[in-house]
């Protein structure tokens, strides 16, 4: 309801701002109305004892002892089992999930929940210094979101371009559009960039102000490509269909939690917190939603919460992504494994290559399949095997071979690392 997102705005922006301890009591309130919905009118939780035990958490750290949610739940129990008693489907908002694991799953979100991820959306142009809503907006993605009353008026105007298009059309109309803001995955920018020609890109850059990524592991190296080929800074997001938006960048380029409708953990695998600064699975409760709550939700990324706070003054916690999925890598003979960030610096850095993706297959053979950028293909694939072998330690089964794009997802993602291996026996 536009009238209610509205009226979210000016709260969601204040609450960066507010004191830490009424921020914690704040998602300590929110957590265990989430937790009372979840025992009382979810099936799933109500029906399993590790849910039922206790009252109302006295401390944040007390969630630690409910279990892990991981994506496996999602994909195997009935959409009604997740949903609380009473929820009316077609009031809700339906989403489904990128599809990167092969299989979709549909999400449901209320419309006050996401009503206020709307408006805490509003911040995350207002975070970048530079966006007015008046500025003209290209956004590469792979479906096209309803038009919002709003925009009637000129106001945060969302022109689509959908990514599957021929380059050829995606271009003319980016162009055509000549938009100040332009956002879109990591791996459609890069394809963007390839088929630019210098005096289309020149075009690009006389009004584009700033470009915003999403959905995809943003590696430092490609955030300084993208500022220097389209002449503008770049501001990344996270989100997941499952619990929609968790950070956003500020000017200083830190990637703040939005903590007034998220809660987040970094877990080992026992699901333990680990300190700040240390590495481990993102662990997520969006303890605003009242339709499907999910209560740890296991996000299947990698990463840190960086130690101290940030310059620009907002008291949310920030949030380091640092290599990628915690379910996508390959397994080498020696046990280690290869995440999709030493493949998407491999491709950011190697001469001759524009992207790669890797599969791995069940007897363990690593195929790397590398789209060349110019160079003669054989000379690349000899340096990249020269190049894997040295970051991996020693020489594994590995093929390399030519491709042509990368593989994308049912939902518009690129596909870097599959695997059917098992881990080898200890």
């Amino acid at each position: 309801m536009i009238i209610r997102e509205a009226g979210y705005v000016p709260l969601s922006i204040a609450r960066q701002y507010g004191g830490g301890a009424g921020l914690r009591r704040h998602q300590l309130r929110g957590l265990n109305r989430m937790l009372e919905l979840a025992r009382t009118r979810v099936p799933y939780y109500r029906d399993d004892p590790r849910y039922a035990r206790g009252g109302p958490l006295r401390e944040l750290a007390e969630l630690a002892e409910l279990p892990v949610l991981d994506k496996q739940v999602l994909r195997e129990q009935p959409l009604d089992r997740l949903l609380a008693d009473g929820v009316d489907q077609d009031r809700c908002l339906s989403f489904q999930t990128s599809g990167s694991t092969g299989r979709r799953v549909r999400i449901l979100h209320d419309r006050d929940s996401h009503d206020y991820h709307m408006a805490a959306c509003v911040r995350r142009f207002l975070a970048t210094g530079r966006y007015l809503p008046t500025d003209r907006l290209s956004h590469i993605r792979p479906f096209a979101p309803p038009a919002r009353m709003f925009e009637r008026f000129g106001l945060f105007r969302r022109h689509v371009i959908l990514s599957h298009r021929p380059m050829r059309e995606i271009k003319a109309e980016l162009l055509a559009n000549r938009p100040k803001v332009l956002i879109g995955y990591p791996v459609h920018l890069r394809a963007l960039l390839r088929e630019l020609t210098p005096e289309e890109l020149a075009r690009l850059r006389r009004t584009l102000r700033i470009v915003l990524t999403e959905s995809e592991l943003l590696l430092p190296e490609h955030r300084a490509m993208f500022a220097e080929r389209f002449g503008a800074p770049v501001f990344d997001e996270y989100s997941a269909f499952e619990v929609l938006n968790v950070t956003y960048d500020c000017r200083y380029g830190r990637a703040h939690l939005g903590e007034d409708r998220v809660y987040c953990e970094i877990v080992d695998a026992a699901g333990n917190p680990v300190p700040d600064g240390e590495a481990g699975q993102v662990v997520v409760t969006a303890f605003m939603e009242r339709a499907m709550p999910l209560l740890r939700y296991s996000l299947g990324d990698i990463g840190l919460i960086e130690p101290g706070r940030c310059r620009c003054g907002r008291r949310f916690r920030t949030l380091r992504l640092t290599t990628g999925r915690s379910n996508d890598y390959v397994t080498l003979p020696s046990g280690e494994r290869l995440y999709p960030d030493a493949f998407l610096h491999l491709a950011a850095t190697h001469p001759g290559i524009s992207e790669c993706f890797v599969h791995q297959d069940t007897a363990g053979l690593v195929r790397v399949h590398v789209v060349p950028s110019g160079d003669p293909p054989g000379e690349v694939l000899a340096t990249v095997r020269d190049k894997l072998f040295g970051l991996a330690g020693g020489e594994f089964p590995l093929e390399v071979v030519p491709a042509e794009t990368v593989e994308i997802t049912a939902g518009g993602k690129g596909r870097f690392v599959t695997s059917d291996y098992g881990s080898p026996p200890a």
